[in-house]
């Protein structure tokens, strides 16, 4: 039996802030690349405040489990890693946020965390365009990077490529930043039903897509319209008005595909960012061929000379792969398990085919498998009840 309730009123501003932390703990510049090491504990010790506070309710899954016990494998087979042990922390708060957390309460949460960063990153935008505030290159040289030009946490650029116009957000790149945008998007895709209760649910809307338009990332683009096709593909049975939406939404998502020069200059022969991921992919799938079961150790010795081996780019950003290669096919087989288990039980307003090549292309574009922002995915929560 479905319950029905405002989960939006029951939404704390403890509930606010463990999702704050997960999200800056995601592939952010000043929090996450320039101060790891104090961000991931700040995350670890709220996440048991968190679990006491709201009571946690403990549910191991597939993924719980085989990822545990590869993180031990890892260490018995490659030894110790700083990297490893950041897995085990991610994996740990995570675990402890969605344990203790109603789902339908995380994701409302989650919503109104990621427009309320949109709103903020698209005014910085402006008043930057604008001439009012000036971003200041921030961690030049620190651990080898050439920094990011940063305005209130803010990046608009790095110091190795400069100034951009594209939307970075509080993140390292676009790229990562149109992950949060589009899985806050799935999550809440009831946005798009005219029945639904969402407070200013226009506005929330519109400020997801227009952020992921301005972050101007191709696998954004590409996984946006892939979410608006297996929605309105989901609900075609419904009503004769949404297969006209269904069929107009995938002639709008080819139209994209082939004029817009972000996806098509992105596709390029000689496009250098192109290249650098064909490279991973081609490198990291090689990889994983070679040590299929166990992988090639996170950050180990074994994994770098198959780095070298197969010519493998500095980036790795082919996260799936890269995720794989160094944990095996187990991690592999374990998270998309889970993430099919886990579609079931949330009741998603998509199709399950266009969810997987959704969440396939957002994890495939950054490595970040690791992050809890790909770990909520596929992780159980408390209870799911639903408005």
């Amino acid at each position: 039996m479905i319950q029905r309730f405002k989960s939006d009123k029951r939404i704390k501003l403890i509930d606010y802030l463990a999702v704050f932390l997960l999200v800056i703990s995601c592939g952010t510049a000043y929090f996450y690349l320039y101060n790891a090491g104090s961000t991931l504990l700040i995350l670890l010790f709220f996440s048991f405040f968190y679990a006491i506070n709201k009571k946690v309710k403990f549910k191991v899954n597939c993924f719980t489990v085989i990822y545990v016990l590869l993180i031990l494998v890892n260490y018995l087979l490659f030894g110790y890693d700083m990297n490893l042990v950041g897995d085990l922390i991610f994996l740990m708060s995570t675990f402890l946020v969605v344990s203790s957390s109603n789902y339908t309460v995380f994701r409302r949460a989650f919503l109104d965390v990621t427009v309320f960063l949109a709103i903020v990153s698209i005014l910085f935008e402006a008043l930057f365009l604008s001439g009012i505030i000036s971003p200041v290159l921030y961690g030049a040289g620190k651990g080898g990077l050439f920094g990011h030009y940063l305005y209130c946490y803010h990046a608009f650029g790095g110091g190795l490529w400069g100034i951009s116009s594209q939307l970075y957000g509080i993140f390292w790149e676009p790229g990562i930043y149109q992950m949060i945008l589009n899985i806050a998007l799935l999550m809440n895709l009831d946005l798009l039903d005219k029945l639904s209760k969402i407070p200013s649910k226009r506005i929330k809307i519109i400020t997801l897509v227009l952020a992921v338009v301005l972050t101007r990332s191709t696998t954004g683009y590409l996984t946006l319209g892939i979410i608006f096709v297996g929605y309105f593909v989901k609900n075609s049975a419904k009503s004769p008005k949404s297969k006209i939406l269904a069929i107009l939404s995938m002639i709008v998502f080819g139209i994209v595909v082939v004029s817009s020069s972000v996806i098509t200059d992105k596709f390029s022969d000689d496009n250098a960012s192109f290249i650098a991921r064909s490279n991973d992919w081609t490198a990291l799938t090689n990889a994983i061929i070679t040590h299929p079961l166990w992988g090639s150790g996170v950050n180990a010795a074994a994994f770098e000379k198959v780095a070298v081996k197969f010519g493998m780019h500095g980036s790795k950003s082919a996260g799936i792969l890269f995720q794989t290669a160094q944990m095996g096919l187990f991690w592999l087989f374990a998270y998309y398990y889970s993430l099919r288990k886990e579609f079931y039980k949330r009741n998603l307003h998509i199709s399950i085919v266009f969810y997987i090549i959704a969440i396939t292309f957002l994890g495939i574009g950054e490595p970040l498998m690791y992050s809890p922002l790909m770990l909520l995915l596929v992780l159980p929560f408390k209870k799911y009840q639903y408005e």
